[in-house]
């Protein structure tokens, strides 16, 4: 998968950077810790700091804060996240775009090659100014209302709404929900299971009902499969770490997944499959065995059965919708 980039402009917060870069070290351990008993593995997307020339940028604080390069219209990320900074009133932000004229055909082209934009405060006037939020609402705090309103007047700019999900694009009104934002960002960029892992750790959790179930025993089943579910995993087990039989844990899952927990195993294993044949260039034998089958004929056939087409066939598809 293309890496994801951090656009680091002066008088940026440090708690929005934060957002993002804390975030992906949190997702980066999760996954490692998920693949650890399948041997030693990589999260092969990497974060990169760029800004506009490659230089240093300076923080809202005054602090320096280094960066791995420049935009460069020759790559293509995965996610590019612009944190909020400090304005200084009209004039100054005007000066800012003028300065920032790269920037703005740049943001043009990692949206039109399929990028997902993320943005928190004020950085959601850039995407104003270049051009990828028409017919959208845009969340801006009452603060910089005025500011938007003289700058961008043709915009929907609403200040009552904290955080807009329009897709490819995401807006903060604040660096508040910079970490809400981040996170349905992994879910759809690396896997749910990560993004709700998010959640937890950094005291967001929240129930959603299309990635867990309503009933809390298998929610907890759930969950204590997703972690453990590269390993060889025992029904019995489940069921004794959850405080409860064999065939209560398999009754209540039929019910509320409709599948049995051994159905719902081969369902991590494969979706987890899929993200790996599309996000990364391992061999096909060499995902099975890290995604938990010991046999990778039964890998493929399972495959081909659950998706209609054989792991080559859906890597080949993935790679033709990206080019």
């Amino acid at each position: 998968m293309p890496d994801f980039a951090l656009v680091a402009l002066d008088g940026a917060y440090h708690a929005s950077v934060g957002a993002l870069t804390d975030s992906f070290i949190l997702a980066r351990d999760r996954i490692e810790q998920v693949f650890a008993d399948s041997g030693p593995m990589r999260m092969e997307t990497r974060l990169r700091i760029l800004s506009l020339d490659g230089g240093p940028i300076r923080m809202s604080d005054g602090r320096r804060l280094d960066v791995d390069g420049a935009i460069s219209s020759v790559d293509e990320h995965g996610f590019v996240w612009l944190p909020a900074f400090r304005v200084m009133g009209i004039p100054a932000l005007e000066e800012r775009l003028t300065r920032s004229h790269e920037l703005l055909p740049w943001l043009r082209q990692q949206a039109d090659g399929g990028a997902v934009i993320g943005a928190s405060g004020a950085s959601a006037l850039i995407l104003m100014a270049a051009g990828l939020t028409h017919d959208v609402a845009v969340p801006i705090a009452r603060a910089l209302q005025p500011v938007a309103r003289a700058m961008f007047p043709r915009h929907r700019a609403e200040e009552r709404l904290a955080l807009a999900d329009h897709g490819d694009l995401l807006i903060a009104n604040g660096m508040a929900h910079d970490l809400a934002l981040i996170v349905r960002v992994m879910e759809r960029t690396l896997s749910p299971d990560v993004g709700r892992w998010l959640t937890s750790i950094m005291g967001l959790d929240r129930e959603e009902e299309h990635l867990l179930a309503s009933d809390p025993l298998v929610a907890r089943a759930q969950i204590w499969l997703e972690q453990r579910f590269t390993g060889a995993i025992g029904i019995q087990e489940l069921a004794e770490a959850l405080s409860t039989s064999q065939p209560t844990l398999v009754r209540r899952f039929r019910k509320a997944l409709g599948m049995s927990p051994k159905s719902y195993i081969q369902h991590l294993r494969l979706q987890a499959a899929t993200r790996m044949l599309e996000k990364s260039n391992r061999s096909i034998d060499r995902i099975a065995e890290l995604v938990g089958f010991s046999d990778s004929r039964l890998f493929r056939a399972m495959f081909r059965q659950r998706t209609g087409m054989t792991a080559t066939q859906w890597r080949e598809a993935s790679q033709a919708r990206r080019g």
